[in-house]
């Protein structure tokens, strides 16, 4: 065979509508989120099956009814012919490759006459593409009333990467789910103090300041040791934002600890005591108190 020939071959493998799905998007690096752990689809668990592949740059064609209960039927065909891997990669990659609304499509198909999963698996793998992929897909799958299948996608974007995490909330709040973006904000705050502070700084990079001060207004119910820990990773202006809001609503006795750990940071110590300093006077002297008992400077 020559090597206009072999170029010009179709790809094998499964294929959607009389088209192959590797025709519309070359195969990509494996992606940086994390399958969702613990969840199975066609016999094996999420995290053994060989990441899929990331979305494309380019808005994916509408598919017609017919198109879809094709693919649904052909993943439905392999799950019950044992091909249960070949099934549920074929799942994962239409997750982002198909248009949002075809996925929430695809997925009410699943849930009707597919594999036992199959729909939560398509929903969860949606994380694996863009986070307007992701959110759009939410969104559909609520108005479709498939609320086991959003609940399962929603879960599964708790672990986004930091970095992508803004894009992510920007992505809810266009698809008119902004509460989810403060959720996953409210979950996001009992992460390891570095991870914490990571996403901090991406909020503020961002543009989201707000959503930057309200994760750290989150993260004051910590251990004062996690809370100097995150102020020790965070830099001096975010860091000053947090013991400003430490300042305001921990015990002296907890401020107490979180400076003596500060102490390690002279800048972070002193822009504690500035906080300090502004509280109204017997929360200031509780606090001056507390620091004096642990033989801390007060300059």
């Amino acid at each position: 065979m020559s090597g206009a020939q072999a170029a010009r071959r179709r790809p094998t493998g499964a294929r959607f509508g009389g088209a192959h799905l590797e025709d519309e998007a070359p195969p990509p690096p494996a992606p940086a989120t994390a399958a969702p752990r613990g969840a199975r689809f066609a016999g094996a668990p999420v995290e053994h099956e060989p990441p899929p592949a990331a979305a494309p740059p380019v808005a994916p064609p509408q598919r017609s009814g017919p198109e879809l209960v094709a693919l649904a039927g052909r993943i439905t065909a392999l799950h019950q012919g044992g091909a249960t891997q070949e099934s549920a990669a074929l799942t994962a990659q239409a997750a982002v490759l198909l248009a949002s609304e075809d996925v929430t499509r695809l997925a009410v198909l699943l849930h009707a006459q597919g594999p036992a999963g199959a729909a939560g698996y398509l929903a969860r793998a949606t994380v694996h593409g863009s986070p307007e992929q992701a959110a759009a897909t939410l969104a559909g799958l609520r108005r479709a009333g498939l609320a086991e299948e959003a609940a399962g996608l929603f879960h599964a974007l708790w672990g986004h990467p930091s970095p992508q995490l803004p894009s992510l909330l920007a992505a809810l709040e266009r698809h008119g789910l902004a509460g989810d973006g403060l959720t996953l904000l409210w979950e996001r705050a009992s992460a390891a103090p570095a991870e914490l502070a990571a996403l901090a700084t991406a909020l503020r990079t961002a543009g989201r300041a707000e959503d930057a001060q309200r994760l750290l207004h989150q993260a004051t119910g910590r251990r004062p040791g996690e809370l100097a820990a995150t102020a020790l990773e965070l830099d001096e202006p975010l860091a000053a934002g947090l013991s400003t809001q430490a300042a305001r609503l921990r015990s002296p006795a907890d401020l107490a600890e979180y400076a003596a750990a500060l102490t390690a940071s002279p800048p972070r110590y002193r822009a504690l005591l500035a906080a300090v300093a502004a509280l109204d006077e017997p929360r200031r002297r509780a606090a001056l108190a507390a620091f004096r008992s642990l033989g801390l400077p007060l300059r």
